[in-house]
């Protein structure tokens, strides 16, 4: 279990003490492990495994004992217990943005609201309105809120479903009587948003149960069908657990992890397949390569496996370097030496410095002044690596960049007179998201236009199960982005995985570089790149195709190409 899935019970936990009305330093201190297990270098669990207590500032032997039990059953057992004490839809409020755990308890406490539908009814009467320190405003916000709870309900982001379907595919494989297991479904094609986790396991049914049960899953009526097992993950999470013979294992797995648009076309144009315990004889019985998980939306790749062209897939280990990156200088955790460092650390060659730009006051947006600063402390750390090179040590350089904010009316934050000094530029949106489709085409491709302008920055500015991004013209802003030669951001926070991989076919026809960036506010947000990868082989990105898989000289070639095809100099 990773430490962001353990800091978000930690941190469920705090929430739900805090709520029932217990010691508020009890949920402090579990709150404050939260943060500290999240931003830790140490791998929490398995620290904890191994019997010991990590070291992380808040986590003693209590919580150390908590995790090690999260680890062992799923859950936490001071989150359990809060639960059984508080009205069952009542921990449902907490989800509801903008309220937060104290205005939840008032609402409680004073209107005797304990679900989402009778929040409903008194933002949608005035009695919440009427709270002292809410008002109409926070009413309509709660309204609003809800609308978009019910349009993503049922839904997880991929990582968090990842999350919690490993250790329980773990569980399957180490328990007796399980013969083989695997993932399938929508987290196997590594979708960005799934609604379950599916797994195909052959094996005795009680080995099957009993492995359900060491992870907290609980069982659900799915009916009599012995091939199928369902459940409910602590976390939310409706569990499919597919149960074929051994013999037929391979069509049963290529079954459950294909789209059913994916299956029913190979189905009409090649027969339904025999049964075999092999995946991959699903496909070569009928002529074809075996068609990658990531490639099983839809039929596009079929075609492509029959005459020998599914593409050499992007993975982690393709890239060389990480672009897009802040420090403490705007609203990053970690300085730009520890964020050098831990790229360096990564066995990367390039670290793309992107603090934000003077605009974005809420993230201590850098003014020209400091900007230029920043160039002179990363002259220095850049000579210091240059004098480790001389002496041995392979070659390592930090880029000069920015996020730089793409204004209201498409201009730069910065002048170009400025951005003329840098590395790297990307250019991204932060504000007036209420824009036509007309209005933010236009925005960004007058961003695109501009010739320092390398990498254009989560294109539409979405959150994942949050806030849905500005409209967009995508055919026109990749067009733009082919006609100026600039990268196209594959933004790899796992909370926005923006521009949509369903895009990434059309840029990539017309030969645009797409470029699969953390986005990293501290060291271990580095390792954002892996939910970028797994989208980007969704759209079926090589990696010759991406930027950042690019050496550093062939990176430096590129940058220095672009702003000579624009008119304008290179980068001293």
């Amino acid at each position: 279990m990773t430490n962001k899935a353990i800091a978000r019970h930690l941190r469920f936990a705090a929430d739900l003490l805090e709520l029932s009305g217990e010691n508020p330093f009890r949920a402090r201190a579990y709150s404050s492990a939260a943060r500290a297990v999240e931003t830790s270098d140490v791998d929490v669990a398995m620290v904890v495994e191994k019997g010991e207590t990590p070291d992380v500032p808040g986590v003693g032997r209590g919580i150390g004992d908590e995790i090690a039990g999260l680890i062992r059953t799923g859950s936490l057992d001071v989150a359990d217990r809060a639960l059984e004490a508080l009205p069952p839809g009542l921990p449902d409020l907490l989800h509801v943005k903008g309220l937060g755990v104290k205005k939840v308890r008032t609402i409680w406490q004073e209107l005797g609201v304990t679900d989402l539908e009778a929040l409903e009814g008194a933002a949608t009467s005035g009695a919440l309105a009427a709270l002292a320190g809410f008002g109409k405003k926070t009413a309509q916000n709660v309204l609003d809120e809800l609308e978009k709870l019910r349009r993503y309900a049922g839904w997880h982001r991929y990582r968090e479903a990842l999350d919690a379907a490993v250790p329980l595919l773990a569980a399957f494989r180490t328990t007796p009587g399980v013969a083989r297991a695997d993932l399938a479904g929508a987290i196997r094609r590594q979708l960005e948003i799934v609604d379950r986790i599916e797994i195909v396991a052959a094996g005795e049914p009680e080995a099957i149960r009993q492995a359900l049960a060491s992870q907290g899953v609980r069982p659900m009526d799915g009916g009599a069908d012995p091939a199928f097992f369902h459940g409910r993950h602590p976390l939310g999470l409706p569990v499919v657990v597919h149960h074929p013979p051994e013999e037929h294992y391979g069509r049963a797995l290529w079954a459950a992890t294909g789209d059913a648009a994916h299956v029913e076309t190979f189905v009409d144009r090649f027969g339904m397949p025999g049964a075999t315990a092999e995946e991959s004889v699903v496909y070569t019985a009928a002529g074809l390569d075996p068609i990658p998980p990531p490639l099983r939306d839809g039929a596009d790749w079929l075609d492509a496996a029959a005459a020998r062209r599914l593409p050499d897939l992007l993975t982690v280990e393709d890239l060389r370097g990480t672009l897009h990156n802040h420090s403490t200088w705007s609203d990053g955790a970690h300085t730009i030496e520890e964020m050098a460092a831990a790229a360096r650390e990564r066995g990367l060659e390039y670290f793309a410095l992107c603090d934000h730009s003077r605009s974005l006051h809420i993230a201590n947006g850098l003014t020209v002044e400091r900007l230029l600063e920043q160039i002179e402390e990363v002259a220095a750390l850049n000579a210091r690596y240059a004098e480790q090179a001389a002496e041995g040590r392979r070659p390592f350089r930090i880029l000069t960049g920015t996020e730089c904010d793409v204004l209201g009316d498409g201009e730069m934050d910065f002048p170009d007179d400025v951005l003329a000094r840098l590395d790297f530029v990307v250019a991204s949106i932060h504000s007036r998201f209420n824009m036509t489709e007309a209005e933010g085409t236009d925005r960004l491709i007058r961003a695109v236009e501009n010739p320092y302008v390398d990498v254009l920055g989560h294109l539409t500015g979405r959150l994942l199960l949050r806030r849905d991004g500005y409209p967009v013209d995508h055919p026109a802003v990749i067009d733009a982005c082919a006609r100026t030669g600039t990268s196209l951001e594959l933004n790899a926070n796992p909370n926005r995985l923006d521009v949509d991989w369903r895009w990434l076919p059309e840029a990539l026809r017309r030969g645009v570089m797409i470029s699969i960036n953390p986005d990293a506010h501290s060291t271990y947000e580095l390792d954002n790149v892996r939910w970028g990868v797994a989208v980007a082989q969704k759209g079926g990105l090589t990696p010759d195709r991406c930027l950042n898989a690019l050496g550093l000289d062939d990176l430096l070639l590129w940058l220095a190409a672009r702003r000579r095809a624009a008119g304008v100099a290179p980068a001293a």
